[in-house]
């Protein structure tokens, strides 16, 4: 059978990516067998990748399920790209960066608002995120030209080593190929493959509120306040009654409690 992207493109159904999908959630082989065989009378030719992953979600326990569901999540940081900014600072930060986010640098010809200005050993880079609000558009060579223009411009600015191009889909090829000729840096959905976002995300465990099951609206309220990491919610607690009633603020600590714990497992 085939499946449809999101893209739009078809490729033959691989069972090995599904389990591989279900595995990184924490489960073991055999829960993995045992979920896929569980869809399968489910599946059916031209069947779209976002229903076979909906399907997946359903047999898995409601921690795991919301960690699966990770670049739905981060679609959620939109609709634009100013809360995207700031969790890609978090996440640098917790990858041993310094940060500062939206800067005003100047150039030998004109001034920059950058995304993330990132240090580290002595060296700084700036950091230019780019989010989609489609999970199937891929991150078009454009956008790498752009960076490395700006870069040019802020070349002697403090001594910036080469930039970084952060989005939360996926690079066409003409990216890849045009940062590997110049030394630009990628980090992408899937890219590099021992070092993607999602990669990035699981290790340092920083993974964006809105992974959790909440309303709308209380992940929006969360966001605008600056909590944008599920942990933040269990650090800054104390502020939570400022922003909701007692009851949902039970509720939202309770779920980050929950999803924590099972991340920590």
């Amino acid at each position: 059978m085939r499946v449809v992207k999101r893209s739009g493109e078809m490729e033959e159904f691989d069972p090995s990516k599904a389990i591989a999908s279900i595995l990184k959630v924490g489960t073991s082989p055999e829960e993995a067998e045992a979920i896929l065989e569980a869809v399968r009378p489910f599946l059916y030719d031209g069947m779209t990748t976002e229903e076979l992953y909906r399907r997946i979600r359903a047999h898995l326990p409601s921690p795991k399920a919301q960690q699966y569901s990770l670049k739905k999540a981060i679609l959620l940081l939109g609709p634009d790209g100013h809360t995207f900014e700031t969790f890609v600072g978090r996440l640098f930060q917790d990858t041993g960066y310094e940060v500062l986010v939206r800067q005003i640098l100047v150039g030998k010809c004109i001034s920059h608002e950058v995304d993330v200005v990132a240090v580290k050993d002595g060296r700084k880079a700036i950091v230019e995120c780019k989010f989609h609000n489609s999970l199937g558009t891929k991150s078009s060579v454009q956008e790498a030209l752009y960076t490395w223009g700006r870069f040019l411009d802020l070349e002697g600015f403090d001594g910036l080593a080469a930039p970084w191009l952060v989005t939360n889909t996926k690079f066409s090829s003409d990216v890849v190929r045009y940062a590997k000729c110049v030394g630009m840096n990628l980090i992408g959905w899937e890219y590099p493959e021992d070092g993607g976002l999602e990669r990035i995300i699981d290790r340092t465990r920083a993974y964006p509120v809105t992974v959790l099951n909440l309303r709308r609206s209380e992940q929006r309220t969360l966001l605008s306040h600056g909590l944008v990491l599920c942990r933040d919610i269990l650090e800054r607690r104390g502020e939570l009654p400022m922003l909701f009633p007692r009851e949902v603020v039970e509720r939202i600590v309770r779920k980050a409690e929950e999803f924590q714990g099972s991340v920590r497992a």
